[in-house]
């Protein structure tokens, strides 16, 4: 009995592995929001799974390899497939038989995949690091897989637009004018429909997984504010973003910003990143 309730934590972490599968499935079938759901659970069982092996002291090299394994099909192959197929849908193709792609379709597509070689690389240089840390090195695959899952929900929740039929410029001014959305708000559909945006990014995210930068982990070790203040501070970045996310419905604001609860992923992200930066000049390296 014992030996399976110290299996539990292994349990939540290929349940993890499963929901990425399933995260896959459900983006080819045009089901980009539940695909959303998956990744969600899938974040919170990757935090369970090593909270519990330390709470049920079942830690082992087997539940190390088969977390950087999960992690690498949720948070590595789907954020890439996701992008794979937003830069067919920006090409125009998404909907033609893959037979009639040309070659620099499937090569400018396939440029998302870099997302997921990039973690690949990532978790395989984890998993020969023997060095204990109570940071990252470099932003960490989760990370990565939630800024690249907040375009979907920016377009199909936010802006009601659907993530596979990408918009012209004419139809987005129409579309503005109609909805009465702001310079940014055209420019930010445009831009998350563009080729180019794509392309760039995967680039950029290959980088940052694999930039020899400390990054600010959350295991908290207690409760103790002086350990743990750096992972404080992200804590209430994440409370004062949602407070910015609140401020559009305070009807006592005497000037409008509009609508920019969209943005609330991209805000946390940039705080996140930037207390890893100060965390790095002024902690990591002391360490």
């Amino acid at each position: 009995m014992m030996k399976l309730i110290r299996f539990i934590p292994n349990m939540l972490t290929l349940t993890n592995a499963a929901l990425g599968v399933l995260g896959m499935i459900f983006i080819s079938k045009e089901q980009v929001t539940w695909a959303v759901y998956c990744l969600a659970i899938a974040l919170v069982f990757d935090f369970l799974d090593g909270f519990l092996a330390r709470l049920l002291n079942a830690q082992s090299e087997l539940g190390k390899q088969l977390d950087s394994l999960a992690d690498m099909i949720t948070f590595g192959a789907l954020p890439g497939f996701i992008v794979f197929q937003m830069i067919a849908v920006s090409r125009g193709i998404y909907f033609e038989e893959i037979y009639l792609w040309s070659f620099t379709d499937i090569l400018v597509c396939s440029s998302g995949l870099l997302i997921t070689a990039g973690a690949t690389l990532r978790l395989g240089v984890f998993n020969l690091d023997t060095e204990s840390r109570d940071y990252f090195i470099g932003i960490p695959t989760p990370a990565i897989a939630i800024f690249v899952i907040s375009i979907p929900i920016i377009l199909e929740i936010h802006y009601k637009l659907n993530f596979y039929n990408p918009i012209s410029d004419t139809m987005i001014a129409t579309l503005g004018e109609i909805r009465h959305w702001t310079a940014l708000d055209r420019a930010l559909v445009s831009m998350l429909f563009s080729t180019k945006f794509y392309v760039i990014l995967s680039f950029i995210l290959l980088f940052l997984m694999n930039m020899k930068v400390p990054m600010l982990a959350l295991k908290f070790k207690g409760l103790s504010w002086a350990k743990n203040k750096w992972k404080y501070g992200v804590l209430i970045w994440v409370l004062i973003s949602y407070l910015i996310f609140l401020i559009p419905y305070l009807s006592f604001i005497p000037f409008d910003i509009g609508l920019i609860d969209y943005l609330i992923i991209p805000i946390i992200m940039l705080g996140y990143f930037i207390l890893s930066l100060f965390y790095a000049t002024f902690a990591a390296r002391k360490k």
